[in-house]
């Protein structure tokens, strides 16, 4: 692989990167927390490392596979000096992608939840195959793996490592969540359910119990984003879905996400992506 410096190194118009980290570079580029930009899969092949995703350190050993998604922070440390990756990562750009979202939005809480997942030694060999062959594809002059593949290639990842996941106990031992932890993820639960109809932290606040002041500094606490950035996340992304993959009338979308109206959505949308819901569709 050719050896990265820096995540800033790596050209902006980079869709798709993929390689075998034989020199232990991986682990110099994490050395300190850095805030990945992309969709980021860590195989590792050798030796073992703590990897902090976010707020959370998990042990990551041969065998086991990190799935980080966009704007979360790394870090790697108390490697052994053998630890190694194999590792695949995907633009912002493709893990916004309207089919990509609309099929694996049902895996998000539980990959969010556990993004450190031990695969059977005979499923990491298929994982490490497959990822020696994306990189060898990608040596092909991008022949074999073309732009329009991409965003297939990350929903068959996502959803394949997310049933694994769910297969698997949710807490592992030794690692009891907080109870802050429990309460971002029973909050991602409730959102994924009701996110189409309910924007109000007060209806949240009901469902889990909590004041809706406490509920928002936990959320903010825990995750670094607030409540509102999080319902309005999976409300853009399944607006965008449709507009860009539905023959739905923008009023019909705006509908279907419990919006009074086709203005208040028009105003909603813009506030979040800088356009309209017409300009976003008929984005090339």
């Amino acid at each position: 692989m050719k050896q990265i410096y820096s995540l800033t190194s790596i050209p902006s118009d980079t869709n798709f990167i993929a390689g075998i980290d034989v020199i232990g570079n991986i682990k110099k580029l994490f050395a300190i927390p850095a805030q990945i930009p992309g969709c980021l899969f860590l195989l590792c092949i050798r030796g073992q490392c703590d990897i902090t995703i976010h707020i959370n350190k998990y042990k990551l050993k041969k065998n086991s596979i990190a799935i980080v998604y966009p704007d979360q922070f790394v870090q790697i440390a108390e490697n052994t000096p053998d630890c190694r990756f194999a590792f695949v990562g995907f633009s912002s750009t493709l893990i916004q992608h309207p089919f990509l979202f609309s099929n694996t939005i049902q895996y998000a809480p539980s990959i969010l939840e556990e993004p450190v997942i031990e695969l059977e030694p005979k499923t990491a060999e298929v994982f490490r195959d497959y990822f020696k062959m994306l990189i060898k594809a990608k040596h092909q002059n991008n022949t074999l793996v073309r732009e329009e593949q991409l965003p297939l290639i990350l929903t068959g990842l996502i959803i394949e490592l997310g049933n694994i996941n769910k297969q698997e106990p949710v807490k592992k031992e030794g690692q009891p969540y907080t109870r802050s932890q429990e309460i971002v993820k029973e909050l991602i639960r409730i959102v994924v359910e009701n996110y189409k109809t309910e924007r109000n932290i007060s209806f949240y606040a009901d469902k889990m119990h909590l004041s809706p002041q406490h509920l928002s500094t936990t959320v903010k606490k825990t995750t670094g984003r607030t409540l509102t950035d999080i319902i309005s996340a999976f409300v853009i992304k399944d607006a965008q879905a449709k507009l860009k993959s539905t023959e739905l009338t923008i009023q019909e979308i705006a509908y279907s996400l419990n919006f009074a109206d086709i203005s208040f959505f028009g105003k909603y949308f813009k506030r979040y992506t800088g356009m309209s819901p017409k300009q976003y569709r008929n984005l090339e």
